[in-house]
């Protein structure tokens, strides 16, 4: 049985809490997430979406830098004073938060229209915010419903590839879920309204409906920057991926980052991927290292 009810936690009111009363044993599931999304006024995509969800989707101030919409009972978002990569202390702001999610610019020399998501999370230098050889905490279901939302309606973007990035760049420290949504891959798609719409768009009907769990969980190893083998798994097959270390990346991985890749996610990890043609010099090392992992390891 469902009912809805008016609840009023942490200062929200909450019209829409979907109760659900499991009667084979006798309790109560709440099936509510409160996400946070992070901006900024540095980030030139983020100023466009920002834009948007102001002027379209009612978000407005509540305080400073605190802006939630009438239209979203579990959804606030912040605008942070900081480049995004550099916002590591982004969740003693937003405490009830589950999950925190990045609105952001991509950014690649080939300049592709492109609309990416990812982890955020550094294998080793932190050149680019986070600390080093620390991994934000991965969400893989959440983003495999985002992934799967903008892929089917990716007639509406025709021109733009539709992928996931390796792990890469902070903030790496946040102690909730954190994934990044990107538009790229240069100032003509970060200032295109259209796409931004469409982002922010699929971004909230995903945000606000039941975030289906993948069936099985895993890390991956090996392949390129944008994860095309993993990106083909998690859109065709049952699979939710978490965080991935690239070829680039994978002589830093030790058996204490391995145990990082798996520890620092919000689901249970079942299974490590290989992309076993992308390990490249590193095979051997890699393989022995997993044979001490009791985990099941999936070649592809």
């Amino acid at each position: 049985m469902m009912f809805c009810v008016n609840v009023k936690c942490f200062g929200f009111q909450f019209n829409k809490l979907i109760i659900v009363i499991t009667k084979i044993f006798g309790f109560l599931i709440i099936d509510y997430m409160l996400f946070t999304l992070i901006t900024s006024e540095k980030d030139p995509a983020s100023k466009t979406m920002l834009k948007y969800l102001q002027e379209d989707k009612e978000f407005h101030e509540i305080k400073k830098f605190y802006l939630t919409s009438p239209m979203y009972d579990n959804i606030s978002m912040f605008i942070s004073p900081y480049q995004l990569l550099f916002s590591d202390s982004i969740d003693s702001s937003s405490k009830e938060t589950n999950v925190f999610i990045f609105l952001s610019r991509h950014q690649s020399k080939s300049k592709i229209p492109s609309l990416t998501c990812h982890f955020p999370g550094n294998y080793f230098t932190n050149s680019y915010g986070g600390n080093k050889c620390e991994l934000g905490i991965a969400y893989p279901s959440l983003q495999k419903n985002y992934l799967l939302k903008i892929f089917q309606e990716r007639e509406k973007v025709p021109l733009c590839d539709i992928t996931i990035e390796t792990t890469h760049h902070g903030p790496t420290s946040i102690k909730k879920p954190v994934m990044f949504v990107e538009i790229g891959s240069s100032e003509d798609q970060w200032s295109n309204s259209e796409t931004a719409s469409f982002v922010c768009d699929s971004l909230l009907d995903t945000l606000t409906q039941k975030i289906y769990p993948a069936k099985d969980i895993a890390i991956g190893l090996g392949g390129n920057h944008y994860g095309s083998k993993f990106n083909k798994l998690i859109i065709n097959t049952e699979y939710g991926i978490g965080h991935i270390a690239n070829k680039y990346n994978l002589s830093y991985i030790n058996k204490d980052m391995l145990n990082q890749m798996i520890s620092k996610c919000y689901e249970k990890v079942t299974h490590i991927i290989i992309d076993q043609k992308g390990l490249g010099n590193e095979k051997v090392r890699i393989m022995n290292l997993l044979k001490d992992i009791e985990l099941e390891v999936i070649k592809i």
